[in-house]
């Protein structure tokens, strides 16, 4: 799969769970653990500029294995390392993937792998 169509697989799968017909923003807050252990959460914007969660249960369990090869494309080589990230998409299609390297979350995982 390429990069590319996993964004597509990410952002229908976000617009499937939204459980309102009118929004205008949602945002998908990833984080990505050792060798690809994924959580994630959501939350949408309203027409009316309410804030709502995603129901994680409405997105495919796809996404999981989409995450962890998007990782693996994204960071191959030990180039570019993440282990956070969000996705960033309005109701006209148009997204944004942010990458973020936690620091801590990583130093906290070294730490209960060592316990």
């Amino acid at each position: 799969m390429t990069v590319d169509e996993i964004y597509l697989n990410i952002g229908r799968s976000i617009v499937n769970a939204i459980e309102d017909e009118s929004w205008s923003e949602a945002k998908l807050n990833i984080e990505v653990v050792g060798t690809g252990v994924v959580s994630y959460n959501g939350e949408y914007t309203t027409d009316n500029n309410e804030v709502k969660n995603i129901s994680v249960r409405n997105i495919s369990r796809d996404i999981r294995n989409w995450i962890r090869e998007l990782h693996d494309i994204t960071t191959e080589g030990d180039s570019n390392k993440w282990n956070k990230a969000i996705f960033n998409l309005n109701a006209q299609g148009k997204f944004n993937m942010e990458f973020i390297w936690d620091q801590e979350l990583h130093d906290e995982i070294v730490r209960l792998s060592k316990e």
